[in-house]
């Protein structure tokens, strides 16, 4: 078995071969603690320690926050994962397909499938292009039109997502599996049931009950000072991964932004992202709070993708080779395909510095990874966690 003593050991190796500033680990049993650690540097110019205060980007593990959004409004009969979406945003009743004809080039037709709130979750709505087709020319217009960059314009999320209705989809929905717009959308669609911003749902229904109270869209007093230094991977070592406020991504957190990002915008600490993965491994509670239901999660944890999805799936994120995709979140559905002594139905979500969280119901094992390391190589550092993690049990 593993030991508190290897997995400080793994912390170590990964400052030092990947020139981190810092690195922290949480794992937990149950509700109990087993294992923590906070090494290195919150910002290692200024020799500032990294510790339990430190701010975190988590960037895409928002995708399974605001998921969990979702299926708490399906958990309370706001909709069924079957329904059209044109029932909660009217602008998608008539949504059209970008198709490439025998000779490369494109023509735009009319869809024939219903993009339905299950699609939401499951990433195959086929909105994400960086190429030639009608669906990229049509985002671009439509992002300059509403007047650039999302993270540093002035629109919501929920005007993005309306507007996005006129752009071509790249495939039926349901066809294939691609990583983009669709956690979005399903945000939205939970603002229009509930009648709350995201941010607010997610404060009233998660943050609040589980005591996250480092976690949001937006820094509070304090927290620009706390955010962890961000770096990214060059030749022989790392260099400094853009300004505070100056790089784009960073620009949605300043106060007074309006957009919400439901896929990347969140910022956290390690306790608080600890505590929404213990909460997944519950059933639902943590703390002596309940969230929401077992069966719910149950049903989160589903992998719903085919086996043509699944290829997809693995080919965008190799380092997610033997888990399927269900509402929002990874699930371990070979683990001996993904090399790992994991459980079934293990699940979770990554962040694009590196975040990283699990939460396994049948171990009731839980456990949070923060580093900021821009575009990490995931299969170097979280399949190294698991399998150490796992040790531990």
């Amino acid at each position: 078995m593993s030991t508190a003593r290897d997995l400080d050991r793994l912390l170590e190796r990964f400052i030092e071969e990947k020139h981190l500033p810092g690195a922290a680990l949480s794992v937990c049993k149950g509700e109990e603690l087993i294992y923590e650690r906070f090494l290195g540097y919150r910002d290692h110019d200024r020799a500032v320690p990294l510790t339990p205060d430190t701010v975190f980007r988590i960037h895409s593990i928002t995708k399974a926050v605001s998921a969990l959004c979702g299926m708490m409004e399906y958990e309370r009969g706001a909709f069924l994962m079957d329904d059209p979406v044109y029932a909660y945003l009217p602008e998608y009743r008539h949504m059209k397909l970008s198709v490439r004809q025998p000779d490369g080039s494109w023509r735009v037709e009319d869809a024939k499938e219903t993009m339905t709130i299950r699609h939401l979750f499951n990433m195959d709505v086929g909105f994400y292009a960086f190429d030639d087709s009608p669906t990229a020319r049509a985002m671009q217009e439509v992002h300059e039109r509403l007047g650039g960059s999302k993270f540093q314009a002035g629109y919501s999320l929920r005007e993005e997502i309306r507007a996005l209705a006129e752009v071509p989809m790249l495939f039926e929905p349901g066809s294939h599996w691609q990583y983009g717009y669709g956690i979005d959308m399903m945000a939205v669609v939970v603002e229009v049931t509930s009648g709350m911003s995201l941010g607010e749902y997610m404060r009233k229904n998660i943050f609040e009950p589980l005591g996250m109270k480092d976690t949001g869209f937006r820094f509070r007093p304090g927290w620009r000072e706390r955010l962890a230094a961000c770096v990214k991977q060059v030749p022989g070592g790392s260099e400094p991964c853009g300004d505070l406020l100056g790089d784009p991504l960073d620009s949605m957190y300043r106060e007074g932004a309006r957009y919400e990002a439901a896929d990347a915008g969140l910022l956290s600490t390690l306790h608080d992202l600890q505590a929404f993965s213990g909460c997944l491994a519950n059933g639902g509670v943590w703390k002596g709070e309940r969230i929401i239901g077992r069966k719910t999660l149950d049903m989160m944890r589903q992998n719903l993708l085919t086996e043509e999805m699944l290829r997809e799936f693995h080919t965008s994120t190799p380092d997610m080779v033997g888990y399927g995709y269900g509402y929002g979140v990874r699930t371990l559905i070979d683990p001996a395909a993904a090399g790992c002594g994991g459980s079934l139905g293990e699940f979770g979500w990554v962040g694009a510095a590196g975040a990283w969280m699990m939460a396994d119901p049948a171990e009731k094992l839980s456990a949070a990874f923060m580093i900021q390391d821009m575009l990490p190589d995931g299969r170097y550092y979280h399949h190294r966690l698991r399998a150490a993690i796992n040790g531990l049990v």
